[in-house]
């Protein structure tokens, strides 16, 4: 990982930890020339997307891919 990728994962971590809506949620950030990988388990599939609109703000990520980000499963 370069120091431009430490430093924009910094501010992805940031970013989702400040915002209010998705704040809590359990999502680790790993990036790798500019693409964002997310990682966790979050409460409803809103907060997926509301993680990847967050991350798409920010500047310098080229590509966010949430294919590791997953939705809790509610039991009953």
């Amino acid at each position: 990982m370069t120091i431009q990728d430490e430093a924009l994962a910094g501010m992805v971590r940031n970013a989702l930890v400040q915002d209010k809506r998705i704040g809590g949620q359990a999502i680790a950030v790993r990036v790798a020339n500019g693409e964002v990988f997310l990682k966790g388990v979050v409460d409803d599939p809103e907060m997926v997307e509301l993680a990847v609109m967050v991350t798409r703000g920010i500047p310098g990520v080229r590509y966010v891919s949430v294919d590791e980000l997953r939705v809790r499963e509610v039991s009953e």
